[in-house]
């Protein structure tokens, strides 16, 4: 897979074509520590002063950078999706090497700042279900639905697990039993395997 740059992020990251290996090398451990504390401008105006750039434009790349590194870590690129991302900028072999090392040593640990942006949800652990029904009742002629009783039990992390206490007729049941179904089926087809395998 290939993460597709905008051209905002592809003139950023080209510029680095006339940068020292140093520089760069600079440039990705800014772009690493903006990941996991955010934006730092008093680094910026340092970086600027020292290398004559503007702050605005040290910004702008580190942002490219950054961006760079967080999509191939969300999607979890080997070695040569990596390069075939880069290969439109056309950059030189050793500036790609500086960027390919820096993503690959660090993949770990911004893969685990990323997660923590994402939201906590339930994860199933267990359903039983009881069904409930009313034997025979002299006020009413008609028949009487069933009641059908749902304890689903999820699990947050390392959470103690919660109890939800549901009820429903066979009737909305059915129409849930058949739209889940209907969500297998969804998430076997071909395209939803190639994204969960990338999400993973």
């Amino acid at each position: 897979m290939i993460i597709e740059l905008d051209n905002t992020h592809k003139q950023d990251l080209s510029s680095l074509r006339s940068l020292s290996a140093e520089i760069i090398s600079e440039f990705c451990k800014i772009a690493l520590e903006f990941i996991k504390k955010g934006s730092n401008k008093k680094l910026y105006m340092g970086a600027s002063q020292k290398l004559n750039i503007a702050a605005d434009k040290i910004e702008s790349l580190v942002d490219s950078i950054t961006y760079l590194f967080s999509e191939c870590t969300r999607f979890m690129l080997n070695e040569n999706d990596f390069n075939d991302t880069l290969a439109p900028i056309k950059l030189s072999d050793e500036v790609i090497e500086i960027l390919r090392e820096s993503y690959f040593d660090n993949r770990k640990d911004i893969r685990n700042t990323l997660q923590e942006f994402y939201p906590h949800l339930d994860h199933y652990q267990n359903l039983e279900w009881r069904l409930d029904t009313q034997i025979a009742n002299r006020s009413l002629g008609s028949s009487i639905n069933p009641i059908y009783l749902l304890k689903l039990i999820t699990k947050c992390g390392s959470d103690n697990p919660i109890e939800h206490l549901l009820q429903t007729d066979p009737n909305n049941l059915k129409h849930l039993c058949n739209e889940l179904e209907s969500a297998l089926n969804e998430i076997r087809t071909y395209e939803n395997r190639l994204i969960i395998r990338n999400i993973k």
